[in-house]
């Protein structure tokens, strides 16, 4: 995916006069990097403590869309105490649905079996582009940790004690409005603000509306 680049365009010049912004790209996303090899799940939510880590930051307020949402919700999960409150937009507990030939595909090669197949396919040769693989890689990387995950997130929404905003659209053709109620119905402590009519591009089809439902959101909180 192209990672933070809708927000660094469409959201952070709104929220960042206002608070401290931090937008990163998740692994084989945007700018970051495709890992050599096959990772699991939880390497994203490791990746989001190390940034904490990094930056010195006990807590935040995490904000995510689409694919983004198993991860800042799983991190809530097993870092409560890193977690201020989360802004879910257009997501649910488990976003990445792999189709069931790509299941049993990846099921079959595992991590050695994809790490495998770049060996052979991924490298680049002199005086030629990278393969084609070397980029459809990351999305298979991508798959195969969420499909071994699977969606043990569901059952737990109630253990998340923190304010969760979700902002998501009604007519939202690629996850539907439905699991943004399920969200609702199953964080103890959630709000949301429906776009009437959004796809699931909110975030950039109307900037200022949802820039303004974080915003309100933000100083409800005392983080």
């Amino acid at each position: 995916g192209n990672g933070s680049a809708t927000f660094r365009q469409f959201q952070m010049p709104r929220l960042a006069p206002h608070a401290e912004v931090i937008a990163f790209d998740r692994r084989a996303a945007g700018q970051s990097e495709t890992p050599p090899s096959a990772y699991a799940f939880g390497v994203f939510i490791d990746d989001i403590v190390a940034l904490l880590d990094h930056l010195g930051h006990e807590r935040a307020v995490l904000m995510a869309t689409s694919a983004g949402g198993p991860q800042i919700l799983q991190c809530a999960l097993s870092h409560p105490d890193r977690v201020g409150a989360l802004v879910l937009g257009s997501t649910a507990t488990q976003t990445v649905r792999v189709p069931p030939e790509l299941a049993s595909l990846i099921t079959f090669l595992g991590t050695d079996g994809l790490g495998q197949l770049q060996e052979m396919f991924g490298q680049e040769t002199s005086g030629h582009a990278a393969s084609p693989f070397a980029n459809f890689s990351g999305v298979l990387q991508t798959y195969l940790a969420y499909h071994l995950h699977g969606d043990p997130i569901a059952e737990r929404l109630g253990e998340i004690r923190v304010p969760a905003l979700i902002l998501h659209g009604t007519a939202d053709d690629e996850v539907p409005f439905a699991e943004g109620e399920r969200l609702l119905n199953g964080l103890p402590h959630a709000s949301m603000v429906p776009f009437e009519g959004g796809g699931h591009r909110i975030m950039a089809s109307d900037p200022d509306a949802y820039a303004q439902a974080v915003l309100a959101f933000l100083c409800t909180l005392a983080v």
